[in-house]
């Protein structure tokens, strides 16, 4: 075998192998990298929720839809993604009635994707089995869509606890 050939993997193998120059913690059985510190401050700026949690979402409907179960459809709205099962819908799901139409979302998943369901949050909840694709579909209400969406400066939480400050948002045009 020729040395040419057998060099570059050497060359290739070696590069990888070099010592670390993190700090790391060690004890008789374990060796591992020092985690970096990151401060709240660092993380929480102007009064805002912190990036790693959910926004809260609101959203407008072309029609009266809020009592309607949401699920996700492709992008060409022709086949299911998401949906939930009967057992994941409870009445905390139902999506909160704000100012001048916008809904909270409560359940999670709302996208410009969505489409609704002619069955209620309450029929949905109530079947003893989750429905198959194809009988979801039949259910679909056609010209029901999201028609605008908005992740608020704030998290679900904060925003079911101060449903004053989301309408004033709203009505001040977000």
């Amino acid at each position: 075998m020729k040395i040419s050939a057998i060099l570059p993997a050497v060359v290739m193998l070696s590069a990888g192998c070099r010592s670390n120059s993190q700090a790391t913690l060690q004890n008789d059985n374990f060796t591992a990298p020092v985690p970096e510190v990151v401060k709240n401050e660092d993380i929480v700026r102007d009064g805002a929720a912190p990036a790693f949690l959910p926004r809260a979402v609101i959203y407008r409907t072309n029609g009266d839809y809020d009592g309607r179960v949401p699920v996700t459809l492709d992008a060409t709205r022709t086949s299911i993604v998401s949906y939930p099962a009967p057992t994941d819908i409870t009445s905390a799901s139902v999506p909160l009635v704000l100012a001048d139409g916008w809904l909270l979302d409560r359940r999670g998943g709302i996208s410009v994707n969505s489409a609704f369901l002619d069955w209620t949050y309450a029929q949905y909840a109530a079947m003893s089995h989750t429905p198959s694709i194809a009988e979801i579909m039949s259910h679909i209400i056609p010209e029901a869509r999201v028609t605008v969406i908005r992740a608020l400066p704030l998290t679900a939480t904060e925003a079911l606890a101060d449903t004053a400050r989301v309408n004033t948002m709203i009505r001040s045009k977000l």
